[in-house]
């Protein structure tokens, strides 16, 4: 049975590096946030199926955060975000047994805020830096498939950024 929830797990891990992948190249908020709420939705039930609770939990408070902030034209307001953060510190009180079990905690708290401010090349930036640390805890997890995610997605991302660079640079002349 073990066996049957850890392939289950890697596809769905799969599943969620194809739509990560096809969130990533979106150049505007509102397409991140629809990409992202679908994503973390499905990686919540790959990190119960690996006993990965602590992202797991993460990934179920992180679907909440973007149906909130997707409702508030520009942003939700500051007090929402600071809730937000308290929930996330304390539905992972109990989840948190090693160092790398923090890594999902302040990568969805870090995210939030980049979030937040709907400010696209922030999110890039951001979604960046939650690949390269994500990867420790998937990989300590056994979320095999999502490492080769945040590989592919923190690449798709760096490439987003440099898009939006290049974007900037030709409005600007």
């Amino acid at each position: 049975m073990e066996l049957c929830f850890f392939v289950l797990a890697q596809i769905l891990g799969g599943l969620v590096c194809v739509l990560n992948i096809i969130g990533s190249t979106k150049m505007t908020a509102d397409k991140v946030f629809k990409y992202n709420y679908i994503c973390n939705f499905i990686a919540a039930a790959q990190y119960c199926l690996l006993g990965a609770w602590a992202g797991a939990m993460c990934c179920f408070v992180a679907v909440l955060r973007n149906f909130v902030f997707n409702k508030y034209k520009p942003r939700a307001p500051i007090y929402i975000l600071v809730v937000y953060i308290i929930i996330v510190i304390a539905s992972n009180y109990n989840f948190i047994h090693s160092p790398l079990d923090v890594i999902p905690v302040a990568n969805v708290i870090i995210y939030a805020i980049a979030l937040w401010t709907k400010d696209i090349m922030q999110m890039k930036v951001i979604g960046v830096y939650t690949c390269v640390s994500g990867f420790f805890y998937d990989f300590n997890n056994r979320a095999y498939v999502t490492v080769i995610n945040e590989l592919i997605d923190g690449t798709v991302g760096i490439r987003c950024i440099y898009l939006l660079r290049k974007r900037k640079k030709l409005a600007k002349s």
